[in-house]
């Protein structure tokens, strides 16, 4: 199960603003919309933009290679700041504008790890002032993951999952690398 998902599960704001901020997967935005969130996706590229609105019915998307202040404009679109944002991407840029997109009272999750020693850059008197709430979430518990499954096993859920031949690794690797993935890739060892 992604990490993201995780996060929308322990940050548990039903019909509140949530942000899901780069490398978003499709469970990732699915469970914040079966949780009852409003889901403004955050990643990069028109086609990310058309699955996540499109496929997947997020209330809005983001271009963060195309959108000049990203911070502003996610303020605007959740009227104030979000209730939560989830950063599921690796970039510590995206962890700083996540907590500046939070309203008053707001949760920053933080799922995806960076490269090296790098640190969360955002004003302590920011955290104190608004009363911003900042967790890290690796894993859920069981009964998480339980809860998790049951929104699959109802159809709330659907993994969009590509089966491909094995031989189309390298293809596949690169894909991933560039971003170009909407849900996940499957390699069939056994079709050849």
């Amino acid at each position: 199960m992604p990490l993201g998902v995780w996060a929308i599960w322990l940050v548990r704001m039903p019909s509140e603003a949530v942000l899901l901020e780069t490398e978003l997967t499709a469970s990732t935005v699915q469970y914040g919309l079966a949780l009852g969130a409003q889901v403004l996706g955050i990643d990069g590229g028109r086609a990310k933009a058309d699955f996540v609105l499109n496929e997947l019915g997020a209330q809005a998307f983001l271009d963060y290679t195309t959108t000049k202040d990203i911070v502003r404009e996610a303020i605007n679109i959740t009227g104030g700041g979000a209730h939560a944002v989830v950063v599921t991407a690796t970039s510590s840029r995206a962890f700083a504008q996540g907590a500046d997109m939070l309203r008053v009272g707001g949760t920053l999750s933080c799922v995806g790890i960076p490269p090296g020693n790098v640190f969360l850059e955002t004003p302590i008197c920011a955290i104190i002032i608004k009363g911003l709430h900042i967790t890290g979430n690796l894993v859920g518990s069981l009964k998480d993951c339980l809860d998790a499954v049951e929104f699959v096993r109802r159809g709330v859920v659907r993994p969009k999952i590509s089966v491909r031949p094995f031989r189309e690794l390298p293809e596949a690797y690169k894909e991933l690398v560039r971003g170009e993935v909407s849900g996940r890739i499957v390699l069939d060892i056994g079709s050849e």
